[in-house]
């Protein structure tokens, strides 16, 4: 369960939520009906939610059921108790509706365009083709990480129990000729069992970022993290870092719709999405309700959108910094040997450089550089939102390329310090913006033999910002080798 919370600019984010594995399909057998003993924990899942919703007076109210009541042929029966015991009014989705909003929660948070969303629950697969931001197909399997498991558990032998829920799998994936144009694209994993395999990797190389947003995983990794876990003894699961002890049982099985799939396509990566169909659930609510597209046109800007208006960030301000650093950036791009991606991390960096005051005005760019890190700032590998938070948590000082040691894994030493390039513009734009009045209305640049000759255009007086911007003059020409001047 999600809450979300919109504030009054119309930013968005969760404030509380809860998650409880209570594997309602657990033993609906072939004659696909909901048991006892899953349902009671159901049921007691639901009223601690209902708890939560009252507690935190949440006015609107949305419960969907997904695969393990669709199949049920007692979900009337299931519905209506539900309904009596805890209040909730349940919609039923289809297997189309799941996985349509399982497309809308990966395709308003990531840039990519195309791949196969691949989503293991329980009692289901779905299965999402992707081209050009575009749903082409849609489809959801019987195949969960439970019923899988509870199907093959009569064969002892682990090997040949593999071997038959590869084959049962593989007859599912054979009927979907439309596979074949993915051969060769990136997979993008939602579930449970996908986010574990990340979890896996993560702490294998003590990858220092909790958030598994985008996080990904190349072929060797993919094998040897799934090689792991088939080639472990069931008694030794719980020792792998990164498995949780709820999951152990139904891990082994519960990977192989992803393993077929990785293989049958080639696959060269996996990414893996914190959004899904809750997600995609609540962006189409939310943006008809607004009047806002519900397929986002540009996922990194509408996620820098919203954080301004979560953190009351003075968007005027934010903007003309914006405006004046990628000025800077575009004349000394081929002076700074500065690279192509480098525009898109500045412009980031530049619009939520005051991030941080919404904690606090004093260290405002460590708070920015933590807010940056460990928030929502979809649109962007993690390699690149660590670079947008450097450079937010580095442009009013340097202190915290200290703290860039711990992520040596991500970003080096060297990059570090070619960031410094970009850490000096958004300085010298801040600077011109002091009173956060866009007195200085416009620049102009003059690269000349020995210096940069910058031209402060206003109707006003602009001494303030001259000098503020010179404090940074020696900086400037340190990284790019010419002195600087503002006229």
């Amino acid at each position: 369960m999600n809450i979300l919370g919109i504030n009054a600019r119309g930013g968005y984010s969760i404030y509380e939520q809860a998650s409880e594995m209570v594997r309602l399909s657990e033993s609906m057998g072939e004659e696909m009906v909901l048991k006892e003993i899953p349902i009671e924990r159901t049921i007691h899942a639901l009223l601690y939610f209902k708890k939560l919703i009252e507690v935190n007076e949440t006015p609107e109210v949305y419960a969907l059921a997904t695969a393990a009541v669709r199949l049920s042929k007692n979900k009337k029966a299931f519905l209506k108790r539900v309904k009596h015991e805890t209040g909730f009014d349940f919609t039923v989705l289809t297997g189309h509706q799941e996985a349509y909003y399982d497309y809308l929660g990966v395709v308003n948070s990531m840039t990519i365009d195309d791949a196969l969303i691949l989503d293991i629950g329980g009692g289901s697969t779905e299965l999402i083709w992707m081209k050009g931001r575009e749903l082409m197909e849609a489809v959801s399997l019987p195949i969960g990480s439970v019923t899988l498991s509870e199907r093959f558990s009569t064969i002892k032998n682990k090997k040949k129990r593999l071997e038959a829920a590869k084959k049962y799998i593989e007859v599912y994936y054979d009927r979907l000729p439309w596979l074949k144009a993915l051969k060769g694209k990136p997979i993008i994993g939602l579930g449970g069992v996908v986010r574990t395999l990340g979890r896996i990797d993560r702490d294998l190389n003590g990858y220092p970022i909790e958030n598994m947003h985008n996080y990904r995983m190349h072929e060797l990794e993919v094998d040897r993290i799934c090689s792991m876990i088939l080639d472990a003894e069931e008694k030794d699961l719980d020792k792998i870092s990164g498995i949780s002890k709820k999951r152990v049982d139904i891990i082994t099985l519960g990977i192989l719709p992803f393993k077929c799939l990785f293989d049958r396509l080639d696959t060269p990566e996996i990414r893996i999405s914190a959004n899904g169909l809750r997600d995609g659930y609540f962006y189409e609510k939310y943006f008809k309700s607004i009047g806002k597209p519900i397929l986002v046109p540009d996922v990194l800007l509408s996620s820098k959108e919203n954080m301004l208006r979560r953190f009351d960030v003075n968007e005027t301000h934010a903007e003309h910094v914006k405006m004046l650093t990628l000025k800077m950036f575009d004349a000394f791009e081929k002076l700074g040997n500065l690279q192509e991606n480098d525009r898109k991390i500045i412009s980031a960096a530049a619009t939520l450089h005051d991030i941080g005051i919404h904690i606090e005005y004093y260290d405002h760019h460590i708070h920015g550089f933590y807010l940056i890190l460990n928030g929502r700032l979809d649109g962007l590998t993690n390699t690149e939102r660590l670079s947008v938070a450097y450079l937010v948590g580095s442009h009013r000082e340097d202190s915290i390329r200290n703290r860039m040691a711990e992520y040596e894994g991500i970003i080096s030493k060297s990059e570090v310090s070619r960031l410094g390039k970009l850490v000096v513009l958004l300085n010298i734009a801040e600077q011109l913006d002091k009173a956060e009045r866009s007195t200085v209305k416009d620049i102009k640049i003059k690269i000349l033999k020995n210096r940069i000759s910058i031209q402060l255009i206003s109707d006003d007086s602009v001494e303030l910002e001259r000098a503020s911007a010179l404090r940074y003059a020696e900086r400037f020409e340190k990284q790019f080798g010419k002195t600087l001047t503002f006229h």
